[in-house]
């Protein structure tokens, strides 16, 4: 019974401090959301509780069992044009999130940009700014981005999310349809390469296209259009799988980035 006892002491000793240092060495994590109205959570009937980034943010910090900081800087209408920090409608939201932040990251908590773009740079013609967005372009106004970002934040790391699907009929405000849906999922491709390029920059979901195109009726919301009943913005359940999409790229990444 002693030497029992003694050999449970004895594991207790051993891998109890283990234990102890491994829940405590992640430091409490900053994510800023770039995006569209997906990302914003529009149609939702309470969006500050179901958007997509308040339920990631909660995924991962559940997974890294820390504390998660993080803004939503999404418009509804938004291009990686918006974005841009020349002239950019939507820049002033980043630079607002990045310097309320900034104290964080001065004390060297990670800093996360989560950026899903391109339904809005995908449209054929219409309100939304610089569409019809080419490949070459949309990586372009990524990877400028993504330096301004790093200005600030040189230790930042960029997790991209594949644009998720819209039915082919979708057709708005702007125009969209078939020959959209073709380019938005050629950008997958900048994607992939500016992941290949930067080894601060981390190819996150691209699970969540195909997802939702063989769900979308049940976790799309359906929109009435001028090409008929369309699908383009996730529900309040759809945003609950996309965010589970998301918060795993982003835990992928962030412990990739620490290795």
């Amino acid at each position: 019974m002693k030497r029992l006892l003694t050999a449970i002491c004895l594991a207790i000793l051993l891998f109890a401090p283990a234990t102890s240092v491994a829940k405590g060495e992640q430091k409490p994590c900053n994510i800023i959301y770039i995006g569209n109205s997906i990302t914003y959570g529009a149609l939702h009937k309470d969006r500050i509780k179901t958007a997509p980034p308040v339920l990631a943010s909660a995924m991962v910090g559940k997974a890294l069992g820390t504390e998660i900081t993080f803004r939503n800087c999404a418009r509804s209408g938004a291009t990686t044009y918006d974005f841009l920090p020349e002239g950019g409608r939507d820049w002033e939201k980043v630079a607002q999130a990045m310097a309320e932040l900034k104290s964080k990251g001065d004390a060297g908590e990670p800093i996360i940009f989560s950026i899903m773009l391109g339904t809005n740079d995908s449209a054929a013609e219409g309100p939304t700014t610089g569409s019809p967005v080419s490949r070459t372009d949309y990586k372009k106004n990524l990877q400028t981005i993504i330096a301004a970002c790093r200005a600030q934040y040189p230790n930042a790391i960029f997790v991209l999310h594949r644009p998720i699907w819209y039915s082919p009929n979708t057709y708005n405000s702007a125009i969209y349809l078939a020959a959209g849906l073709k380019r938005l999922g050629r950008y997958i491709d900048a994607l992939v390469a500016l992941d290949n390029e930067f080894d601060y920059v981390y190819l996150g979901d691209i699970d969540g296209y195909t997802f939702f195109e063989k769900h979308h009726q049940r976790y799309h919301v359906p929109e009435e259009g001028n090409a008929g009943t369309f699908y383009l913005h996730p529900n309040e359940a759809g945003a609950k799988h996309l965010a589970k999409f998301w918060s795993k790229a982003i835990v992928n990444a962030l412990k990739e980035s620490q290795k």
